[in-house]
């Protein structure tokens, strides 16, 4: 690769080319290590499995932008960092979309029968599965592909049966009929996590229940007069002194008795649930259609009577409502009630509606036979490796709401009425209807020998898989017999970091605590000792990243029409450029209004640092046509610095010494928007608009121009700083910084890719504070010189002299880089002033006071309008500091630096004051 680049930066050239190279050479493998003694080097990180199902997204794109930055960051540190990417296999929304395909063609999945129905959906992932790995190649995400996983691979679903039975060998799983949420469309149960609650103005129905003694009535409140069919009894508040006298009474179920049949009577019953405010006091239970009621059937040994099948249809047999959809059943319900003078009362109630969020149709509360975990015994020990500090949360408002939900935590509901998905290893006798729990498909019932046995038809919750990932992805159980501890979990577990959305906090991250923390406590640490707590967590930091936003921090839905696709924005701008935009705005805590006018400054930057780069490419080559030798960097490495090394040389290195700090303290905070403002900040502030246009004072390599050792060291120093810079860069534009490394190289380069290079440190450049505090003194004279000579109307392309008055050491320093003046700031010569300066040409810092000489009529009106309000703002900045400074409580309290701070800032402001007061006095009269 030669130093020809073309003169415009097109990322679409080249990043589809690196995307390719970096997984062909499969440069971010890495093989298990043998020696697992020293973690301290080990970077270890879980890419959240999207859904086989699914395609990037902007949360995608943030996600995997501040994992490749840490990972890269990490591995260019020296450690081993090992991203592992893998795809869920999504049991609702896959089957879903295999449906669908179905429905389309006139067919369901009951017309294919399961096993042609589970072959027909590993076809389709076959066909589009791999969508969303693809576009993260094509993206540049640095993970371990030889690492791959799918969480029904044969591997992964061995683990997971193996979990199941232990857990069910351990009294952790039982089966039961208990009410969960059911949703109709799909036809089976969904977690508490799954169900997103909706405020809706709906209606509350007063209903006349008839005393079965004929002595009376009372009125019963329900949101959902469908549900009544299935009504066991009435209940009402013991304390409710409207109700006393009727408590262990009969009524008759209005409706119970359609179509000739008999009716049912009910008993009203006490039960402190009822409250006395709600409607009439007094409301129906139907323990098989809603959970409180189900509670108090248990409590007061209440029948349970299902009236709904499982597509929320009735199922009451010779009623005139079989079969009826649950809301026409309602109309119809309402309007029999009315013709029987039963309905005493509607109106409005705003209710809280429970959504599928996998179908958004409404919830229906359904009692029926599920699989759940104890969860009590796993989460104690999640809340205490959270408490103990074995896992850290950031931003740490998330502990907090990790803790809280923890504690209030039900049984985990873990079957679904799915084909697709981890089938649950039970199997149910025929005969005497136990249920035998195995690993492998027993031949006969552990309980009667019968060899009629059926396997369970429900499947795992796709959490309950996914929640194993951070030991199963790295071997475990390992093979039959084995204590558990694999080469990889030795290597890698646990892992160092988990950056994930707060919308699966609860859905994934807690229960990987909890099943990390349970079955990781039996694996052996790798020197065989026995592992605690402390090493039984899957990872040790948890990162919550903000949401991305519209640019009117609006939320992003299809509905509102504000989705942005993250791959026609990387069409648009380049894969670099939308990763800058999301990092620049990734602060913890904060979520990020997308904003494509930034993704355009940050393509223009990056064209920038290309151009950069061809100037820099052009010195090298006329270097080598004069015949310098030590043109070409040397691994990186920075030139030994001779006494004579001019100041900005000695400064860009002074200042990529603070700025690989700050880099590093602002990623270890997961400060994504800090450090890449910092690199910004050098890269473009610093690098391109200072220090390019300086060393233009050193490069000299025309005819008959001798050799100059200051030449040669400006050029080295030139290449090594730009080197490094790239290499800072590296993380945040993976794809720009790899085409340039090389190309500065020309093919020769000191490794496969710059991700696989060190990453700049402090200690790789000397500090040099004074260089970089001279330099910016020199900085902020040319910039206000600059703003003087626009001011006054100095055309551009002529140079003016000024006049300088600043104490000795300033006078010194530009006396010293008179050349750098001229150059940078269009000065002619510099005359030193022993006396202050004021008037309209010049102006004044704490350093210094300047004036350009030059002839022109002065707006004294105008001056003096500017520097009556310069007075009045460092007025109010000097009432404030001595408000400060006077304040005793504050100064009793206040940190020593920072009063010192405020009484160096108090007496600067007060010499800038006296210099305006006596340029506003020097002016002329109106």
């Amino acid at each position: 690769m030669s130093h020809e680049l073309p003169k415009a930066y097109d990322p679409s050239i080249i990043e589809e080319r690196w995307a390719k190279y970096w997984v062909q050479e499969r440069l971010f493998d890495v093989p298990t290590p043998e020696d697992t003694s020293d973690k301290s080097k080990k970077f270890t990180m879980l890419l959240p499995p999207p859904n086989v199902t699914g395609r990037l997204h902007m949360g995608h794109m943030l996600n995997q932008t501040e994992m490749d930055i840490l990972t890269r960051w990490h591995r260019m540190r020296g450690e081993t960092a090992v991203w592992v990417p893998g795809t869920d296999h999504a049991g609702i929304a896959t089957q879903m979309m295999v449906e669908r395909q179905l429905a389309s063609k006139g067919k369901n999945r009951r017309d294919l029968g399961r096993d042609a129905f589970i072959e027909r959906v590993w076809e389709w992932k076959g066909v589009y599965g791999g969508a969303i790995l693809d576009q993260m190649r094509r993206l540049g995400a640095s993970v371990d592909w030889s690492r791959e996983y799918f969480t029904m691979d044969e591997r992964l679903s061995v683990a997971v049966k193996e979990c199941f039975v232990r857990l069910w060998e351990q009294g952790l799983i039982y089966r039961g009929a208990y009410i969960v949420n059911w949703d109709p469309a799909i036809q089976t149960a969904v977690s508490d996590l799954e169900v997103e609650h909706e405020e809706r103005v709906g209606k509350i129905y007063h209903v006349r229940y008839p005393l079965a003694d004929g002595t009376g009535s009372i009125v019963v409140a329900t949101t959902r007069p469908e549900t009544m069919l299935g009504d066991v009894a009435v209940a009402v508040n013991p304390t409710d002194e409207r109700y006393t006298a009727v408590i262990g009474k009969l009524v008759k179920l209005p409706l119970s008795g359609v179509n000739g049949g008999p009716e049912r009577e009910i008993p009203i019953l006490a039960d402190d649930w009822a409250k006395p405010e709600f409607g009439t006091g007094a409301v129906k239970v139907t323990p098989a259609h809603d959970p409180n009621d189900f509670a108090i059937g248990q409590r007061h040994g209440l029948p349970n009577l299902s009236i709904l099948d499982e597509m929320a249809n009735v199922a009451l047999p010779g009623s005139p409502y079989n079969g009826m959809e649950r809301y026409a059943a309602r109309e119809k319900i309402i309007e029999d009630l009315r013709a029987q003078e039963l309905l005493v009362d509607v109106k409005d109630h705003t209710l809280s509606i429970g959504l599928s969020q996998r179908t958004g149709v409404v919830i229906e509360p359904r009692l029926s036979q599920q699989w759940f975990i104890k969860i009590q015994p796993l989460a104690d020990r999640a809340i205490e490796a959270v408490d103990k500090g074995y896992i850290h949360f950031t931003p740490d408002q998330y502990r907090k709401t990790y803790e809280e939900w923890m504690k209030n935590i039900h049984d985990w509901c873990i079957s679904r009425q799915l084909w697709w998905g981890h089938r649950i290893p039970a199997w149910h006798c025929a005969k005497c209807a136990e249920i035998t729990v195995a690993r492998d498909t027993p031949s006969a019932c552990g309980k009667c020998g019968s060899s009629e046995l059926a396997q369970e038809t429900d499947v795992l919750d796709t959490w309950f898989s996914s929640g194993l990932l951070p030991f199963t992805a790295f071997g475990w159980p390992g093979k039959a017999g084995s204590n558990g501890l694999t080469p990889d979990l030795a290597a890698f577990y646990p892992t160092e970091l988990l950056v994930t959305g707060f919308d699966i906090l609860f859905f994934w991250v807690a229960r990987m605590v909890m099943l990390g923390s349970h079955f990781m406590l039996d694996v052996p640490m790798p020197d065989g000792s026995k592992r605690t707590l402390k090493d039984a967590v899957p990872f040790r930091e948890v990162y919550i990243h903000a949401l991305v936003r519209d640019a009117e921090r609006q939320k992003m839905s299809k509905t509102k029409g504000n989705v942005i696709d993250p791959i026609e924005v990387v069409t648009k701008y380049g894969t670099d450029a939308v990763r800058f935009t999301l990092a620049s705005m990734a602060s913890p805590g904060t979520d990020i209004a997308f904003n494509e006018s930034r993704t355009e400054g940050y393509r223009a930057f990056a064209n920038k640092i290309w151009n950069a780069a061809r100037f820099l490419f052009m010195q090298i080559d006329r270097a080598k046509e004069a015949g310098y030798k030590a043109a070409m960097p040397s691994s990186g490495l920075v030139p030994e610095l001779p006494a004579e090394t001019p100041l900005e040389t000695r400064w860009i290195f002074g200042r990529l010494h603070a700025v690989t700090r700050e880099v590093d303290k602002a990623l270890t905070d997961y400060r994504f928007d800090e450090a890449a403002a910092a690199v910004y900040q050098f890269f473009w502030g610093e690098f391109c608009d200072w220090y390019l246009e300086l060393v233009k004072l050193r490069l000299e390599f025309g005819e008959g121009v001798e050799h100059n050792p200051i030449t040669a060291l400006t050029l080295a120093s030139l290449v090594a700083a730009f080197e490094a810079a790239l290499r800072l860069l590296s993380p945040f534009m993976p794809f720009l910084t790899e085409e340039l490394w090389h190309a500065l190289y020309e093919g020769n380069a000191p490794a496969k890719s710059i991700a696989l290079t060190r990453y700049p440190q402090p200690e790789d450049f000397a500090a040099d504070e004074a260089s970089v505090a001279a330099m910016t003194t020199l900085q902020e004279l040319i910039v206000t010189v600059r703003a003087l000579r626009k001011e006054l109307g100095v055309p551009e392309k002529e140079a003016a002299p000024i006049q300088l008055h600043a104490e000795s050491r300033v006078v010194a320093l530009v006396d010293a880089n008179r050349d750098m003046l001229l150059r940078m700031a269009r000065v002619s010569e510099v005359e030193f002033s022993v006396a202050a300066l004021s008037g309209g040409n010049a102006r004044s810092t704490t350093s210094f006071d300047v004036a350009i000489i030059y002839e022109r009529q002065i707006d004294v009106a105008a001056e003096r309008d500017r520097l009556t309000k310069e007075l009045a703002k460092l007025d109010k900045g000097l009432s404030a500091a001595k408000k400060q400074l006077g304040n005793e409580t504050f100064m009793a309290k206040a940190p020593a630096h920072i009063v010192e701070g405020l009484r160096k800032q108090a007496a600067e402001t007060i010499m800038l004051r006296d210099k305006a007061l006596a340029a506003l006095e020097a002016l002329p009269s109106a």
